[in-house]
């Protein structure tokens, strides 16, 4: 009984996907990406290129899910963007936390 008490306990202190995919992003992307996805974080300005704007719904029409996820993966060749390789869960998580900033009035 004890084990199965940990276990749930365990799953109860996963955080939901947005949440996780909101972790991840400040600690692997707002210091280029700004707070609110913007492209405007702090290192921004002393790039050769602006980062993505993932608040901008045009950015959404021109790019799906399976490219931005290759470019979190690999990086984008080119740019100072570097691959950032993570389990699959985590990966959803952060492009939901991505789509959400196009969704922000």
């Amino acid at each position: 009984m004890g084990m199965i008490a940990l276990l749930v306990g365990a799953l109860a202190a996963e955080p939901a996907p947005l949440e996780l995919g909101q972790s991840i992003y400040a600690a692997k992307c707002a210091t280029c990406h700004g707070s609110t996805g913007k492209g405007d974080g702090p290192a921004a300005r002393a790039l050769p290129q602006p980062p993505a704007n993932f608040s901008d719904p045009e950015y959404w029409k021109r790019t799906d899910e399976a490219m931005v996820r290759g470019v979190i993966e690999t990086g984008k060749p080119g740019t100072v963007m570097r691959g950032f390789p993570m389990k699959p869960d985590r990966l959803d998580a952060l492009v939901l936390y991505l789509r959400s900033f196009a969704e922000t009035p």
